[in-house]
């Protein structure tokens, strides 16, 4: 028989998921609700999750512990190391930037020892969104987005190139798509990048999470 499942599998508040897989299990990890800041589950089939402890339970001093805002954590190995990138919002600038955190395990906990955010875009707004993707020579690379939408301006999707560990940007960032087209409305966001037959995807979503124009579109 094939097998079959019933949504939701995840059946708690675990928004904007991220999943990777270190050997034979999924790690997912989500925006912070349920009292965590980085929401994490397991499974072996994608289908049964268990729900696990948070994976980013100390912040850095550059994060407002007021407002902290952790949002769309997504991660990557490299070697025996995993790396977290993750929106929270900066206390010096007030904006929402990205961080990086480290950890030996992917289920944490990790660790941000970083005096400041890893991106932080904030004549645009801030940055949001990160999204680490390796290519098919093993380069890395980060795509975010600015966060203009935040104050009245363009919002665009980012890639830049990473260094081997992932744990600095190299180069500048390149603009890929914004949010020039109607069904877009006020902002592009989201961006995650699939490789195919030699063809890069870049899919992300556009207009309003709250509204009925909310869609996901890709550039290739």
């Amino acid at each position: 028989d094939e097998p079959t499942f019933e949504n939701p599998v995840i059946s708690v508040n675990f928004p904007d998921p991220f999943i990777l897989r270190v050997d034979d299990t999924y790690y997912a990890y989500a925006t912070n609700s349920n009292g965590r800041n980085v929401q994490t589950a397991t499974s072996t089939d994608l289908v049964h999750w268990t729900i696990g402890r948070d994976a980013l339970p100390g912040l850095p001093r550059w994060v407002n512990l007021n407002r902290p805002d952790v949002w769309a954590p997504e991660g990557s190995q490299v070697d025996d190391e995993f790396l977290l990138y993750y929106t929270a919002r900066d206390h010096a600038s007030g904006f929402q930037c990205i961080g990086l955190a480290i950890s030996d395990s992917p289920q944490g906990p990790f660790r941000d020892p970083h005096e400041g955010p890893f991106v932080c875009q904030t004549d645009e707004g801030g940055t949001i969104d990160a999204s680490p993707f390796r290519d098919a020579d093993g380069t890395l690379y980060l795509y975010f987005k600015n966060d203009g939408n935040c104050c009245g301006q363009a919002t665009w999707l980012y890639g830049q190139q990473m260094s081997p560990d992932g744990r600095t940007l190299l180069g500048e960032p390149v603009r890929l798509v914004r949010n020039d087209i109607q069904w877009k409305g006020p902002v592009v966001e989201a961006p995650t990048m699939w490789i195919q037959n030699g063809q890069y995807y870049l899919f992300y979503s556009g207009n309003d999470y709250g509204g009925v124009h909310y869609a996901v579109g890709y550039a290739r």
